[in-house]
């Protein structure tokens, strides 16, 4: 995720637009289709980026953010590339960072997307070395303030909270975390009440929530999966006992029945649903929530089944051949719990790893953290004894 100007913490309206358009464009970028722009866009969109951070701080200070942010941004569309995942131009909007578009379907476990979202700091850690470099030839404390932003930038995104990069990494060990980084991030906030913090909160708090109801939903999707194949199993039992030799009577008389067994089943759901229709605090009565959803997921499988039977029966008013009926409702019910079941198995894979995965990763997540905290206290050092003056 790119960032901007942390350091030089503005009390004007601007920093408060720079941080809430960051945070956008940050969750933005993991949930756009590919955008549709040229590579003209991010040159362009760079210099003018380029022009407003200097008119505001200065062309030294411009430019080392501009240079910070297009490293970083680069390493997630590398990391996407190597992938094959295609991706958008980074695209520069002043005082919000920089994004690149990325298909989210696109992005098929938590293990890629911890190697997608790995290179953002990554590429921001090797991004230092040339100001480490030129700070030791020329011994100029510019070089130091180069490096304790890239190390400041990259070091805040690895924070546990989704949408930061930190919360992408952690993923592929376990969303749980990002719960634990709220968490953390409570008191921090007290202790130091800034916006970009607060903004941190709220995002990462809507991101958790999202991926738990998620996982609630997919007892919700089972129960519709399940009620979908009991109503082909009626059908079923229907097409066993049908013989295409009854008069016509006969046959519509049975039809009927089934038809009147499913819409008895389905008022008995809107039954319940009427009688308890009042409102449930999430978590804390989580249970009669998730009786109330699957019960919609009930009455929405049933009400389906029977619109699909009524609109087959119109279509054949001159001469309704209620066993074709029948087999369309059911092929149609079919695909839908096909369709049902692997969205569950795509949501409760997503996460998956082996242990080793997990060891690997929390080693690499946990080495570019110490690494970047290191360079940031070694910079901070510098800088106490060698004053900006210049800047």
């Amino acid at each position: 995720m790119a960032t901007t100007s942390e350091q030089k913490k503005s009390k004007s309206p601007w920093g408060w637009i720079a941080v809430i358009g960051l945070f956008l464009l940050s969750k933005a970028k993991w949930l756009l289709v590919v955008l549709k722009i040229g590579k003209f866009a991010t040159l362009a969109s760079m210099f003018v980026s380029l022009w407003a951070y200097a008119l505001f701080y200065g062309w030294k200070f411009a430019f080392a953010i501009i240079y910070l942010i297009f490293i970083h941004e680069m390493g997630h569309l590398v990391a996407a590339k190597l992938k094959k995942i295609p991706t958008s131009p980074a695209v520069f909007i002043p005082f919000l960072g920089a994004a690149i578009g990325i298909d989210p379907k696109k992005i098929k476990d938590a293990k890629t997307e911890f190697f997608v979202a790995y290179g953002g700091p990554l590429a921001g850690l090797l991004s230092i070395i040339p100001a480490f470099v030129l700070y030791t030839v020329t011994n100029d404390p510019y070089w130091v303030l180069v490096m304790q932003l890239g190390a400041l930038i990259n070091l805040f995104n690895l924070f546990p909270v989704s949408p930061l990069d930190g919360g992408r990494i952690v993923s592929v060990l376990s969303p749980k975390i990002w719960l634990i980084g709220l968490i953390v991030l409570i008191p921090i906030i007290f202790l130091s009440p800034d916006p970009i913090l607060f903004l941190i909160f709220i995002f990462g708090f809507f991101t958790w929530w999202g991926q738990y109801k998620e996982s609630k939903n997919v007892v919700i999707m089972e129960h519709e999966a399940m009620v979908l194949t009991n109503i082909n199993n009626e059908f079923e039992r229907f097409m066993y006992s049908y013989d295409k030799e009854y008069d016509d009577e006969r046959k519509r008389n049975e039809f009927t029945t089934l038809y009147n067994k499913l819409n008895g089943q389905k008022d008995k759901v809107s039954r319940f649903l009427s009688n308890n229709s009042g409102f449930k605090f999430p978590i804390f009565q989580e249970k009669q929530r998730l009786s109330i959803k699957k019960h919609h997921a009930e009455e929405k499988a049933l009400k389906n089944t029977l619109n699909i039977m009524g609109r087959e029966k119109y279509n054949m008013e001159e001469d309704p051949q209620f066993d074709v009926i029948i087999e369309h409702t059911q092929e149609k019910n079919e695909s839908k719990r096909k369709k049902i079941n692997n969205e569950v198995k795509r949501i409760k894979t997503y996460y998956r790893t082996s242990l080793q995965t997990k060891i690997k990763s929390l080693f690499l997540y946990l080495g570019l953290a110490i690494l970047l905290a290191i360079i940031l206290v070694y910079a901070m050092n510098l800088l106490e004894t060698s004053p900006l003056a210049n800047l």
